[in-house]
């Protein structure tokens, strides 16, 4: 499901307006300023001849880190040199100043304002264009054939927009049809292959300066024993334990909509559909996701149908009704936060929904403790930040506990949402990064301060970076709900803040002191200014990079590595580790430790090779 709390964290459930993101530029809706002004957004029409080829996932990184702002949204087919590129209103010209201009590999790229095109020149969804060339959808493997990640996700990319019709159950656990040991593989391969990316990135790079970097040669690995052409050793994937393998996810989003029979249902989107409404489908079969979860859509279910206000029409010409998704969080004590979304109605008419929802709920003894109601009039459900946000019922805080320590988080908060792995992957991080007593150590992108918290007790201070201040205030509150005094936590950009603040800091604990950094950054990855801040701060021995996109995680790592001036002290990728977060999805976490290459020990050295005999 589309979320609007924090991080990427529910993007591996489903992805509901791809579907709607069909062939051609009208389907991609450069739909102009009457919906730039309802929804706080633009939305913009970049084109470069580099575009073409090109995936939209490496566009829009390219777009993030370039520019300095978030991208709410970009769209993009593989063949075109054009992309649809949203960003928030306010941050137009700044966008459009860093943008316009700019060389994209080797063309320069162009911005506009995107408009709306007249109904009459579009074309009706599902003729075809005779211009355009046939999208080639990926056909089914040979029996007996057992594909990559790298396979699945090309084949799940071709189905996007192709007419390919899914359950939600083969959207939402494509990789259920292999047994857990192969869907294991399947990740560590695809890692692996990232650890090669950028290893021959980095290596490209070096060369482009005219230097070598050892770890990137072929004898590296060799003496590392690392597997071929990969600059840094993997330790074996972290699972998820077996016993958790099903209803793994604590938190979820159902949308509230209707099935292929009419019927009024709470779940999760199956496609969407010609008059851009979705066609939703129950989760009841959706392995990961709880049996009291899946309880809670029924009676959610139940109580939209017995309510006098409507679903909300996503139609185009419409954008009427109220109900339009609920989302619940689960704590491994059994207490549950709900929020539920809706239109804007009167506040005389707020008792009216929320009252009778709470009664049904708190009578199902689904362990309801909070209840919020959150008002979105924009066309997705993915509300804008800072959209109204009511507590309707119990605690303003929903505790989790991690690692020993106990979190309060809010509806919008990040927080993991596969806890027991989460715990395996924090183990893993921290005995890597080891700070001493007396290290600072960084914890940039912390959401509401987990892995730093966790650390706290290992070093002198901790200082916490986050984007979100909702998830900045409950760090801190977390920090004092833990007994933690030497953890201090910024909002802001982590570009804007890290290069003045860290200075300061050093300034403050003395040039004795020991930095370590954990980087936990969005599935675009870090930016520049942020990674070299990282890179200039010669204190700063050792770095724990956690990524949800290898992709952009192999961008940073040649950043962070490059030799690009004499004398520098250019880090060292020194281990790697899968991490399988989301069991029969396509997501895969990674951690990669790196080192200053002056502390990393020279590999021991390669056995002669044997004389041969006779000689």
């Amino acid at each position: 499901q589309a979320g609007a709390s924090g991080k990427d964290e529910a993007v591996e459930v489903e992805e509901p307006e791809a579907e709607a993101e069909e062939d051609g530029a009208a389907q991609a809706g450069a739909s102009g300023k009457e919906e730039a002004v309802e929804d706080g957004c633009a939305r913009l029409h970049l084109s470069s001849k580099d575009f073409t080829k090109c995936p939209e996932g490496k566009v829009q990184t390219w777009l993030a880190k370039t520019s300095g702002i978030g991208i709410q949204k970009c769209f993009k087919m593989k063949h075109w040199n054009y992309a649809f590129v949203t960003v928030r209103k306010e941050e137009i010209e700044a966008f459009t100043r860093a943008i316009a201009g700019t060389t994209f590999r080797s063309h320069p790229v162009d911005v506009k304002v995107g408009h709306k095109r007249d109904a009459n020149q579009r074309r009706p969804k599902g003729e075809e264009d005779p211009n355009a060339k046939r999208r080639k959808v990926q056909k089914d493997w040979p029996e007996g054939y057992v594909p990559t990640l790298k396979d699945i996700r090309d084949k799940e990319k071709s189905h996007k927009g192709a007419g390919v019709d899914k359950t939600v159950k083969q959207k939402a656990a494509p990789l259920l049809e292999y047994d857990y040991a192969t869907q294991l593989g399947m990740k560590e391969t695809y890692v692996k292959s990232s650890v090669r990316a950028f290893t021959k990135q980095a290596k490209l790079k070096s060369e482009e300066h005219g230097s070598t970097v050892e770890w990137t040669e072929p004898e590296w690995a060799l003496r590392t024993k690392a597997p071929g052409h990969c600059g840094c050793p993997l330790d074996p994937i972290i699972g998820t334990p077996a016993e958790h393998l099903e209803g793994y996810r604590n938190k979820c989003e159902f949308t509230i909509g209707h099935n292929a029979a009419g019927e009024l249902e709470v779940g999760f989107v199956r496609k969407i559909q010609d008059d851009m409404q979705p066609l939703i489908d129950s989760a009841e079969d959706i392995p990961h996701v709880p049996a009291v979860m899946k309880r809670f859509a029924s009676v959610v279910r139940d109580c939209v149908k017995a309510s006098p206000f409507p679903v909300f029409d996503r139609r185009r010409e419409a954008k009427s009704g109220v109900w339009r998704l609920v989302m619940c969080r689960l704590s491994a004590n059994g207490s549950m936060m709900v929020m539920v979304q809706t239109a804007s109605f009167s506040e005389e008419k707020r008792e009216a929904l929320t009252k009778p929802l709470v009664e049904a709920l708190l009578a199902a003894d689904l362990g309801v403790t909070s209840v919020f109601l959150q008002l979105n009039d924009a066309a997705s459900d993915a509300a804008q930040p800072g959209a109204p946000l009511i507590h309707v019922h119990g605690e303003e805080r929903l505790k989790m506990p991690l690692l020993g320590l106990t979190f309060e988080i809010g509806p919008l908060s990040f927080f993991q949402t596969n806890p027991i792995t989460c715990a395996l992957l924090y183990e893993k991080a921290l005995s890597w990064l080891s700070p001493d007593s007396k290290a600072l150590a960084l914890d940039v992108c912390c959401g509401v301060g987990t892995i730093g918290l966790c650390m706290a007790n290992r070093c002198r201070k901790v200082v916490g970076l986050e984007l979100v201040p909702e998830a900045v205030e409950s760090a801190k509150q977390n920090a004092a709900l833990n007994g933690i005094s030497n953890a201090s936590y910024y909002a802001g950009k982590a570009e804007d803040v890290l290069p003045d603040l860290l200075p300061k800091l050093l300034a403050e604990l003395g040039p004795d002191c020991e930095v370590a950094a954990v980087l936990d950054p969005p599935r675009p990855g870090l930016h520049k200014d942020v990674l070299q801040a990282l890179r200039d701060c010669a204190q700063l021995t050792r770095i724990v990079y956690i990524s949800c996109n290898p992709d952009s995680l192999a961008e940073d790592v040649v950043k962070l590595t490059a030799a690009s001036r004499e004398g520098e002290d250019p880090f060292v990728p020194v281990r790697a580790v899968a991490v399988d977060m989301f069991p029969h999805t396509v997501h895969v976490e990674m951690v990669l430790l790196l080192e200053r290459k002056s502390r990393v020990s020279e590999p021991p050295p390669l056995p002669p090779k044997p004389e041969a005999d006779g000689k």
